[in-house]
């Protein structure tokens, strides 16, 4: 499954904040602009009314039509005029005598009664100047928010860092804490209430994993500590069985899986103590270490074994390759994988240690696996072939990978299983 794109707080709500604001502007300006509309018909029709009130004193006056006419078009009607017909406005553009360009005019064309009398008057306006204010308004806007959002993203890009430098540094403590080290993560200095509580709550927790922490921990000593007399004992009693000959004629079987049980058990309490030191990074020696003799130590210690089971053992060792690893650490690496190579292994071709400049790889012959190889990492999982295995071998391979930033590969090709290690990025 993909993981969701993450963004920062202060990123998220400057976003939010951002449409919020364009929103308000917008809006403003869709208000405004219908406030100068409204406005400009109410400007507009005062001076129509200024301008009918007139005509219709000048009617009254007795001047001529014609003269009227300079400053309203009027006509005289030879009938009154249907009922809704007036006012009729209309916005036209018209040329400027000087210029030639077109501005905009609004006219309207009314009916006014004077002594029994109907005169149609057109009365023409010019309203440049009042959209000209309209759309004014209406673009100061946009450059005010793209300003407005400028600013606000400045703010974050230089304020931002600042505000939340304490934050950083809180989650910088959180992921460097390491349990059982016994240091105490350091108190950032911080003057915002919600990040001094996020810090008490993150030292609260820590206190309370230490105190659990070092409980378990002795628990689990003392268990893997009192575990090994009983069982040194019990190992020791199956020994003594063992030697005798009358006993082994009737209890071979039973007496050889209660040797085999307890030796068993013993390997799994000091696999499973030293798994649980590797979580707890109790193993600090890590060393920048030349692999290829340690390599051909553990290959001639397992040498003879080999040849009882029929393997051969190829090398292929550069002098270069190097790890960061604690070398005792690396020593189990090694044992496990050849201990794998061996007991799961086929004498169909030798099994084969290789190294280069970043890779070490192990391969053996063998069939296909029936699981994914993720499957065999998992603690005490068994593949089925009855082989008294503890199902720890590879699952403590990859706990001290892991520990050691190295990455541990799998694949399977011309029928050989190939493991190989590198380091991480």
């Amino acid at each position: 499954m993909k993981r969701p794109r993450s963004f920062k707080l202060l990123s998220k709500t400057t976003f939010i904040y951002l449409i919020f604001t364009f929103i308000a502007f917008y809006s403003s300006a869709l208000f405004l602009t219908k406030e100068a509309d409204e406005f400009i018909d109410h400007d507009l029709e005062i001076s129509y009314g200024y301008m009918e009130r007139r005509v219709t004193r000048q009617i009254k006056s007795g001047k001529s039509l014609e003269e009227i006419s300079k400053r309203a078009e009027t006509i005289k009607l030879t009938a009154a005029p249907l009922s809704g017909q007036y006012p009729v406005y209309q916005d036209t553009l018209i040329a400027d005598e000087e210029s030639g360009e077109l501005l905009p005019y609004r006219s309207k064309t009314t009916v006014i009664a004077v002594d029994s009398s109907y005169y149609q008057v057109h009365i023409l306006k010019s309203v440049d100047d009042f959209y000209s204010l309209r759309d004014d308004i209406f673009e100061a806007l946009i450059p005010a928010f793209l300003f407005l959002a400028l600013g606000i993203l400045l703010f974050n890009v230089l304020v931002g860092g600042y505000l939340f430098r304490p934050f950083n540094a809180i989650l910088t403590a959180m992921k460097n804490y390491q349990i059982g080290l016994g240091v105490k993560a350091e108190k950032i200095s911080t003057s915002t209430t919600e990040f001094n509580r996020m810090q008490n709550l993150f030292h609260q927790m820590v206190e309370r994993i230490e105190l659990d922490y070092r409980h378990l921990k002795e628990y689990t000593e003392n268990m893997a500590h009192e575990i090994q007399t009983p069982l040194a004992v019990i190992r020791n009693k199956a020994e003594i069985l063992m030697a005798d000959e009358k006993v082994m004629t009737h209890q071979a079987g039973n007496i050889k899986v209660i040797y085999d049980e307890g030796n068993q058990l013993s390997r799994l309490s000091d696999t499973l103590n030293l798994l649980t030191k590797i979580e707890n990074s109790e193993f600090k020696d890590q060393q920048l270490i030349t692999t290829r003799p340690i390599v051909e130590k553990h290959v001639a210690a397992i040498q003879e074994l080999a040849e009882l089971k029929s393997f051969k053992i190829s090398t292929d060792l550069s002098d270069d390759h190097q790890l960061l690893i604690d070398p005792f650490l690396f020593d189990i690496v090694l044992k496990n994988l050849l201990r794998n190579a061996l007991r799961y292994g086929t004498n169909e071709g030798p099994i084969s240690i290789n190294t280069d400049e970043r890779h070490l790889s192990i391969s053996n012959f063998g069939a296909p696996l029936k699981v994914p190889f993720e499957k065999l990492l998992e603690r005490f999982y068994h593949n089925g072939n009855g082989n008294a295995s503890l199902g720890l071998g590879l699952s403590l391979v990859k706990e001290i990978c892991d520990k050691h930033r190295l990455v541990l590969d799998y694949q399977y090709r011309d029928g050989q299983h190939v493991i190989s290690i590198r380091p991480g990025k």
